[in-house]
């Protein structure tokens, strides 16, 4: 997955866009880009430690609560 930033700031705009968008209709490409992103920061994680690997954790899991519920 090639991404522009950090994989924290792309964790966080996605949690940042779904917040905006909750109650709305969302493209299945942007749920399913979501659900990616989900992924390659699980992936990511497991490089990282201290204060990064706390940061990230918690962005995943706000995309997670998030995406619960929306299906792709």
């Amino acid at each position: 997955m090639e991404l522009a930033g950090s994989i924290l700031e792309n964790v966080e705009n996605a949690v940042t866009s779904a917040r905006r968008l909750r109650g709305h209709p969302v493209y299945k490409d942007t749920l399913t880009y979501w659900t990616e992103l989900l992924h390659e920061a699980r992936r990511v994680r497991k490089d990282l430690e201290g204060p990064q690997l706390q940061a990230l954790e918690a962005a995943i899991l706000k995309l997670e609560g998030e995406l619960a519920g929306r299906s792709a």
